[in-house]
Parts: C-alpha cells; structure tokens; sequence
C-alpha cells in the first residue's frame, strides 16, 4: 500500500476562518470522510495558529510583556488548555466511540508523569506551546509584539484512547467508515489567568484561533484488495479509554463514592483545585495543586483508603501519609506519588518523568501576591493527584456490580469547597457492523 498524507478544513468555521469561545464557536469538528484507505489514527494532528489578547477592543490589545496584570495560561498544557471536551464519533452512525470531560486536567497528570522535562521544553513546546517553566512560557507563547502581528504556531496530537491504541481503521464506506472528531473549546475565563490575581483591565482577556487544519495519513487501498478489504462489514477494536467524574469535598473526612459500571478498570486516579479557582480569570483552574483551606494554606491528606462494596481493596491497609506522623515536615509523601504515578503511566514511561520533590513539595500557597505562588512551583508546576492501579496485565478489576469508593481524611477545616476530578482508566471493546457501533466495558 502507498501512503498519503491527507489535510482538511474544519467543517464549522466562520468566513474569514477564525475561531474563538468569544464569537461564539464553541464546537470544533473535523470529519474524515469514508474513502478507499486505511488510516492511521496516531497520525491524526490539529495545526493551526493562535493568539492571545487583553480585551474587546477593536483591535483587540496584544499582551505585552511590560504589561501591568499579565495574562498567561498554564505552562505544562500549552494548546491543551484550550481544548475542554474530545469526542470521537463513528461517522455513519454518529454513535460516541470515545468522550473524554475536562481533558485539560486530565493531560496536566498525564503530560507531567509521562514526559521529562526535556520533552516538555523541546518537541513538546515546538508542536503544543508547552514549557515547563511559567517565566519563559509567558514570554515566548502568550506576549505579542506591538503590533500584534506575532502568532503561535502550533500541531498537536489528540492523546485519548481510541486514537493512540495502534489499532489500523478500514475507511471503507462497506466498512468501518469515516469519523468524527469533535473539539469543544473551554471558556476563556477558563483559560486564561492573571498572573497577578487581579482582574483590572482584562475582563475580556480572549484567545484566538485561525488557518485550522487536521491533518493524518492514509495507505491507500490498491485495486486487487479492494474487494477483500470492502468484505470486512464487521470487526471489533479494543482501547483503553477514560471515564470521567466530577465531585467537590469540603470536610475532613470525604467519602467518595460511585457506581462505575465497568468490567475492566485499569486505574482510578484524581486531582484536586479549589472550586472557586474555576471558570475565573483570577486564578488558574487547571492548576494540579493540592486542596486549600480560605487563605490559600494548602490541605494534606492524612489517611486515604481506597474501596470496593465499601470494603478496603486493592490494598487492605490505610495509606498513612508522612504529614500525620510528622506535621511538621514539607517533604511529599512517597506512598502517594508512587501509587499516583502507577495509576496514570506503564512503569516502563517512568523514566521520562518529570515528577519531583519541587513540583510536589508543600512549600508553596494559592496565593498569586505571595512570594510562595502556586504559579511559580519548578518543573512545570504543582503535580498533585491520588491514584491507584488495579490491573498488572490488562485484565482490569470488575466495578460493575460494585460501589467505587475512595475515603479522604484531611485537614480541610475551613469552609472552602474542593473541586475534585476523576478519572477512571478502563478497557473497551468496540464492536462494528452495517447497523452501528457498540461499546462494551
């Protein structure tokens, strides 16, 4: 088979082709149409350029780097946070193959445990406008020059479950079909933060998207094996794929509970912002920080049990942290990490990490005034979350029939809700034929 790389245009953008949450286009699609071909998904990247402004003006303000209240985003997500939902959809039947909610948190865990710093600052920063330091990302991703003629460039792949499995997809009308894959773009309020905690001036503080494209590469079908090729009506592809849930605590002891329905989890695993740090521009909302009391003073998880039908599972003991047995100390718990790291990345990716105590340790507060600024964490920012793994080859545990749980034990002693994200890893198999596509998990 000869292979070509294909490009295509999204199919829902205005006529002078920019794209923004502000002029409302919330929803980006791209479709790739059934055709005679095999594709790649893993060759599936968004290209485009984007650029960031003050306010509303006409034209809008350019930010600076002499700027007074500083507009930034966060530094480990680059373009990733400007994408808050990915679907994939089966073109045909327009039936979900994947969907994955808050994925700008979600890619903070997973970038930060899965990349090395050197990725972050070099392959990652060209292709995605990352840079695991909020210094330098500010200067070279978020300020314009005066005229605001300076853009991001930008192509970056979609890391969900259906399109990095390794699986091949038979573009055949007779068969599996084209797909569709959908973007929805987060607020701007939600993307950009001051860097400063103050809002003056920046209210209207917007980013902006233009010369989209999604490119990907196809082998084309030679004439001989159409026929065999077109006589696969039917088939099945398995992925691992990521459920997601959302829940706040705001207690010092926090009982999770939920009915996950899923026959074959990998791994559960969360990460925590203080709700009021959501959808406003006064603060990072994607920031994987540890929970906060009213003030900014950070909360440690003294006790953590994880559960299944309320009974402890996989582990049959209390995770006790350092900070229970000794108060004082700043240092991370090491218990928490390892099986934070687990959770989300194969053991053989632990050695392009950039997990460490600087982005871990205790030492900094949600204050942006203080000389301790969560937006100033080393390595690429705060990388806080809890985790567990429950499969070692793939076969995944069985929470159909029984309660997901996880208890929380804290010093959380103020009234300041926590937002708590979780994401659950668990394997699916899709079924397709002539009447649609099926989801087993």
């Amino acid at each position: 088979m000869t292979s070509r790389y294909v490009s295509i245009r999204p199919d829902n953008i205005p006529s002078d082709g920019k794209v923004s949450f502000k002029n409302g286009f919330p929803v980006l699609s791209f479709t790739i149409q059934a055709q005679n071909g095999i594709l790649n998904p893993e060759s599936i990247r968004i290209a485009g350029q984007a650029a960031f402004f003050k306010d509303n003006a006409s034209p809008p303000t350019v930010i600076l780097t002499g700027d007074t209240n500083q507009v930034s985003m966060d530094n480990r997500l680059g373009i990733y946070n400007l994408f808050d939902q990915v679907i994939i959809r089966h073109n045909k039947s327009k039936q979900v193959c994947e969907h994955i909610r808050h994925y700008p948190r979600y890619l903070s865990s997973y970038l930060g445990l899965g990349s090395s710093k050197q990725d972050l600052m070099g392959h990652m920063q060209e292709a995605n406008l990352i840079m695991p330091n909020s210094d330098c990302f500010f200067e070279t991703v978020m300020c314009n020059n005066a005229s605001g003629s300076m853009v991001n460039h930008f192509s970056t792949y979609l890391p969900t479950g259906f399109l990095r499995s390794g699986n091949m997809i038979n573009l055949m009308e007779q068969s599996f079909g084209g797909i569709q894959i959908e973007i929805h773009l987060s607020p701007d309020q939600n993307t950009l933060f001051s860097r400063t905690g103050s809002s003056t001036d920046i209210l209207d503080a917007h980013y902006q998207l233009s010369n989209l494209e999604l490119t990907f590469e196809v082998s084309d079908v030679p004439a001989e094996e159409q026929a065999r090729m077109a006589s696969q009506t039917q088939g099945s592809l398995s992925y691992n794929t990521i459920q997601t849930l959302y829940t706040s605590i705001n207690s010092t002891n926090a009982q999770l509970q939920f009915n996950l329905g899923l026959r074959a989890v990998q791994s559960v695993f969360m990460n925590f912002c203080p709700s009021a740090h959501i959808n406003t521009i006064t603060a990072n909302g994607n920031a994987t920080t540890y929970p906060s009391n009213l003030g900014g003073g950070l909360v440690h998880f003294k006790r953590i049990q994880f559960l299944r039908g309320g009974v402890k599972y996989p582990l049959e003991f209390d995770i006790v942290t350092n900070k229970d047995t000794d108060p004082t100390t700043d240092a991370p718990d090491g218990e928490l990490i390892k099986q934070f790291v687990d959770s989300v990345i194969p053991e053989y990716m632990t050695d392009r990490t950039s997990v460490s105590l600087q982005n871990n340790n205790r030492q900094y507060v949600l204050d942006p005034t203080s000389g301790d600024s969560y937006l100033d964490v080393a390595d690429g920012g705060a990388l806080f979350g809890i985790g567990m793994k429950y499969s070692q080859y793939n076969s995944g545990q069985d929470f159909s029939n029984q309660q997901w749980g996880v208890s929380l034990e804290s010093d959380l002693t103020t009234d300041n809700p926590q937002s708590v994200f979780i994401y659950v890893k668990s394997r699916a198999t899709l079924l397709w034929g002539e009447n649609g596509i099926q989801i087993v998990q």
